[in-house]
Formats: C-alpha cells, structure tokens, sequence
C-alpha cells in the first residue's frame, strides 16, 4: 500500500470515529429532546379518582405526550399478551391474569378534561395518551391529572413523558 492509499484509510477510520462518537454523544440523556417530568410517587390506585398535581404545570410541546405507570410488580404491562380479557394485551396484567386499564384524564388550566387511552408500553410500564397526538392542545398548561381503576393497582412513580421525534433518529 502506497502513502496516498494509508492516508485515505487514515482519514476514512478518523471520520468512521468521530461520527460514531457524534451518534453517542447525540443520544446521551443531557442531549435528548424528549424529556419525564415526575407526577408522583409511590400511589395505589383503586375506583376513587385520585388528583395528581404536578409541581410545575405540564406542556404538550413534543410529538407525544404520555402519562406512564411505573408499576410495582406483580403488576406489569400484558405486552406479551398472557393475559385473559378484553384488553388482552392491551394494558396492566393483574396476578389473577385479568387485564384492565385506568381511567386517565388530564385537565387543562381552563378545566377541560382529555381522556387518555392506552398507547402501549415502555418495557413493563404502560402509557397512556390521547388517540391523535394533535389531540392535546399545545398552548395551555396541564394542571392536573385524574387516575382511577376498576380494580386497585401500585405504581412506584407516575410520569408526564413528552416523547420528541428528533430522538428516534
């Protein structure tokens, strides 16, 4: 190999290099623009509507916004459709192996309620959203979201995940 030939290779590894190291710094988690906000805490959730305010108001100013249960286990998402019922595979698996979803609401600063339906899973944890994304109107506050379910369930946290489109690249 010629002197031209190893500075070509030299040059291509260099720019191979540098762009995987672009790729990497692009996902790590200061650089996404998809972010989790935090709504609460540790909460059992049974067929009393249980009011969650948020420290600062919510936006729907990314391609999606969620609400997502992270479950306290044995509860988990039927993503694997074990379950038995009409939502099989379509929301939280119970021990007893029925499926069921929460009723979700989010309420705006004005008062309106937008009903959130399930929109699948982020690993075991179930998320909710409305069924167009368009749906959510981007200029007001969120101040409140509203959770009940036919049968009780836990969940260790529940977050506002405002999913941006940039990051799926």
């Amino acid at each position: 190999m010629g002197r031209s030939q190893l500075s070509v290779n030299w040059i291509i590894k260099t720019i191979s290099l540098l762009g995987g190291m672009a790729m990497t710094i692009m996902q790590l988690p200061g650089t996404r623009d998809s972010y989790r906000t935090k709504i609460s805490g540790p909460v059992t959730i049974s067929d009393r509507w249980v009011e969650l305010n948020p420290g600062t108001n919510l936006k729907a100013d990314k391609t999606f916004q969620w609400v997502v249960l992270e479950l306290k286990p044995p509860f988990k998402d039927d993503f694997r459709g074990e379950g038995k019922g009409p939502n099989k595979g379509k929301g939280i698996l119970l021990p007893d192996g029925e499926v069921i979803n929460p009723e979700i609401e989010v309420i705006d600063q004005f008062g309106n309620k937008f009903t959130l339906v399930y929109a699948g899973a982020e690993g075991l944890n179930p998320k909710y959203g409305t069924r167009y994304p368009d749906k959510l109107p981007r200029d007001r506050e969120y101040t409140m979201v509203r959770i009940r379910s036919p049968k009780a369930i836990e969940c260790k946290v529940i977050y506002w995940h405002c999913d941006s489109s940039k990051d799926w690249h």
